[in-house]
């Protein structure tokens, strides 16, 4: 069981970093596009937060389902052993 935590814990952690890296990004060039036709920049609070809000959620989403899985795999088996 502690293998499958283990697992959804690495899993959510490279989604997040590369979710966050792109949010990043997309922010930059957001930025860019903004000052190139006249309008002032956003903050980093309303532009960067929300995605990184949103990277987080998606990568929770993984998190869980890897878990679930994996801890109800685990029971599954255990109790098909038991038999």
């Amino acid at each position: 069981m502690g293998l499958w935590i283990l697992l959804a814990i690495v899993v959510f952690n490279v989604r997040y970093d590369w979710r966050t890296r792109v949010a990043g990004h997309e922010f930059v060039a957001a930025q860019l596009e903004r000052v190139r036709v006249g309008q002032p920049p956003l903050t980093i609070n309303d532009g960067f937060r929300p995605m990184v809000r949103q990277a987080a959620i998606d990568s929770s989403v993984w998190l869980v389902w890897i878990a679930g899985a994996g801890s109800g795999a685990t029971v599954l088996a255990s109790r098909r052993r038991g038999r």
